[in-house]
Formats: structure tokens, sequence, C-alpha cells
């Protein structure tokens, strides 16, 4: 009786220290999306967030567009969307439940999502967009025949859900930005949502955290 006492209490241990780290797996996977998402507010850092995980994944870059047009996903998500569909779960079952009022984030733990993995490709991804926006604040024409070449427009590639972000996250990716912006010594560009080129000039909802 004692020794099957011991066996369920390690049993025990076991599951719970389990549980315990697939949420801190998911919380740090679903951190590194947030700052995918708030860092995509703005048109410029749009179109670098787009073109690095257009290569990321090796897709085209009109084609990511469109599924988040379809879908209404901010970049944060689509990125979740594109690691479902990498691990099996079919894109148009994706679309379905989002229309159902699913969250990506249910979709996600419905479909026993691999954190530990996603959150160590968001990582990467986040790692590749800051070298991006660094090389970008230095070679802005660059940044711009790119999306010329790739027929993108960052004011097209904008979907309701851009701003699903809370006044915190706005201002990580303002702090994030700037931060970028002093390791490259360059000069701002402008852009849609850049509260420290425009000031007055950003979106309220958007200032806000709000809704839109």
């Amino acid at each position: 009786m004692k020794t099957a006492t011991i066996r369920l209490f390690l049993l025990f241990c076991t599951v719970a220290l389990s549980i315990a780290a697939f949420a801190d797996d998911q919380e740090k996977a679903t951190k590194e999306i947030k700052k995918i998402t708030s860092i995509s507010v703005d048109s410029n850092m749009r179109a670098i967030v787009n073109r690095t995980m257009a290569d990321m994944l090796k897709a085209k870059r009109l084609d990511l567009v469109k599924e988040r047009q379809d879908m209404n996903l901010n970049y944060g998500d689509l990125f979740l969307a594109q690691q479902l569909a990498a691990s099996g779960v079919k894109m148009d079952d994706i679309a379905a439940q989002l229309k159902s009022g699913k969250t990506m984030l249910d979709i996600a733990n419905a479909n026993h999502a691999n954190w530990k993995e996603i959150n160590s490709d968001a990582k990467k991804l986040n790692k590749k967009i800051d070298d991006n926006i660094e090389k970008s604040f230095t070679d802005a024409k660059k940044q711009a025949a790119l999306n010329m070449a790739d027929d993108y427009d960052a004011k097209a590639d904008k979907v309701p859900a851009d701003s699903n972000i809370s006044k915190d996250e706005y201002a990580e990716a303002q702090a994030r930005y700037t931060h970028l912006h002093d390791a490259a010594g360059a000069g701002l560009p402008t852009g849609d949502a850049n509260g420290i080129n425009q000031g007055p000039g950003v979106p309220p909802a958007v200032a806000s955290g709000g809704k839109h």
C-alpha cells in the first residue's frame, strides 16, 4: 500500500510538472507572437514583417497578405496559423473555426500545438525582423525597391485585427522600434503608427490599445 501511494504521488508530481512546463511554454510563445503583432502596427515595420515572414516560410509575400485579409489575422496570429498548418492542420479548417468565433489560441490548443517549438520559431522570426528593421534604417531605398519588386503595398496590407493590441504592447513595440533605430544610428522613417515621428498622428484606436 505504501509503495502504491508513493508511485501515485510521483505520478501526480510528474503530471503537475508537465502541465506547468506546458503553460510556461505557451506563455513564452504567446509573448513572442504578440511582439510580431505589435511591431506590425506601423506600415514600414509591417512591410518588413511581411518580407521576413515570407522568407522564413518560403512563401510569397502577397499570399500572406491574402491569407490575412481572408481570415482577418494580424501577423502574430498568421504566424501561429502557419505553424499549425506546418504540423498538419488544414488552413481551411482554421478559417472555418475562426468564423465560428474561436480564437487562434483556442484553435492551437485544440490541435495540441507544440508551444515549445512555436516559441523557438517565433524567437527566430523576431530576431530576423529586428535585423531587417535595423538594415532598413540605414538603407530605406533598398526596402522600397524590394517592396516594389514584389508588388507589395503596406498600406493595402492592413486588416482590423492589426489594432488588437494593448497599451503595454504598443508601448513595448515603440520601445523596440526606438532601440533598433538607435542601434542603427539612422534617421527615423515616416510610418502611419510611428508615435515618435508623428506624435498626434498616431491612430487613436491604436494609441489607446483599443480595437476598430
